[in-house]
């Protein structure tokens, strides 16, 4: 029996706020207490149909983030995964699993093969040797162009926005994937591809509602604080409705107040949306913070795997960082 990934206790007006609960406004769409049943999750989450009491634009509900179930489906399996170029091998036979709705941070020095490991899955790297299977499903038979269709999403270390389009527009570039248009139905502007439009802009701008964004819709990415452009970034791969979210080194850039505040962010998109997120990331105190579980990558092989806690005292993975002995 799977576990719910939130427990949650309406508090109408009065909503409180500790060290266990994080506060957060919902605007009642269609979701309903199936809103993850299809991904073998029970996910619980408030909408006006299920409690008629909340306020019809906007209430708060006060949700405990409970840990993904470490026994739970597997979504992604890496097993044995080897990639080479040239005479480097960047990857050596690395295998780990995800499983549905948890957060896994995977760390390792410089060089570990993270980040190849990350272009793996986008099929953007070619993979010599091993299996990746998503939902059962090689995502090595799967095109590139392709890759989002099936429920991967992506955030980059390098910011990837069109700074010249609005933050609207580049979160509606990220739901392009699921729209079905054609060249004779964008020509003729047939009422279905009308109304699928309609429907997009009205997706994208209740993403950048939930992301704090809604103020900025028709501004120029180009000029936001770097802070903010992370936001657009998670909002417009959001968009693709991902299966698995990669986030590429999501912290890098900010500062103590902004990380913290994306700790808070990656848990609510994991609760309200029902992904599950793989996370690649230096900052190994958010890491150990916002992950379940930890896998450690040193030298392009699985160095270790476990709970923050047990990664954090595995002399392994201190000898990777720290250089002290074993």
């Amino acid at each position: 029996m799977t576990h719910p990934l939130l427990e949650i206790d309406y508090q109408g007006d009065a909503a409180r706020r500790n060290t266990q609960d994080t506060t957060i406004f919902l605007t009642p769409r269609s979701q309903s207490s199936s809103f993850d049943a299809d991904r073998g999750c029970r996910t619980w989450f408030c909408s006006a149909a299920l409690h008629p009491h909340l306020n019809k634009d906007r209430d708060t509900v006060v949700y405990r983030d409970v840990a993904a179930n470490p026994q739970g489906p597997i979504l992604l399996l890496i097993s044995k995964v080897t990639v080479r170029f040239g005479a480097i091998v960047a990857l050596n036979e690395v295998s780990f699993d995800v499983r549905r709705g948890e957060i896994l941070g995977l760390i390792g020095p410089n060089g570990a093969g993270k980040t190849t490991l990350f272009n793996c899955l986008n099929r953007l790297s070619e993979v010599e040797r091993g299996v990746i299977e998503l939902e059962g499903r090689s995502l090595l038979a799967v095109p590139r162009h392709d890759i989002a269709r099936v429920g991967i999403g992506r955030t980059f270390q390098h910011l990837a926005l069109f700074d010249t389009m609005t933050v609207l527009d580049n979160v509606l570039v990220g739901g392009h994937v699921r729209g079905r248009g054609g060249f004779i139905a964008d020509a003729l502007r047939l009422r279905g591809l009308v109304h699928m439009e309609r429907k997009a802009r009205q997706h994208a701008l209740e993403l950048l509602e939930r992301m704090g964004l809604a103020e900025l819709a028709g501004t120029p990415a180009g000029g936001l604080p770097f802070a903010v452009k992370k936001r657009v970034e998670l909002a417009r791969a959001l968009a693709s409705e991902p299966k698995l979210l990669l986030l590429d080194e999501p912290a890098g850039g900010l500062n103590h107040e902004e990380v913290d505040r994306l700790g808070e962010l990656i848990r609510m998109i994991r609760s309200a949306f029902g992904v599950t997120i793989l996370m690649v990331e230096h900052h190994l105190n958010f890491v150990m913070r916002v992950s379940d579980r930890v896998v450690a990558l040193d030298f392009g092989k699985t160095l270790a795997e476990g709970t923050p806690a047990e990664m954090q005292a595995h002399p392994e993975v201190i000898r990777a960082y720290l250089g002290a002995p074993a």
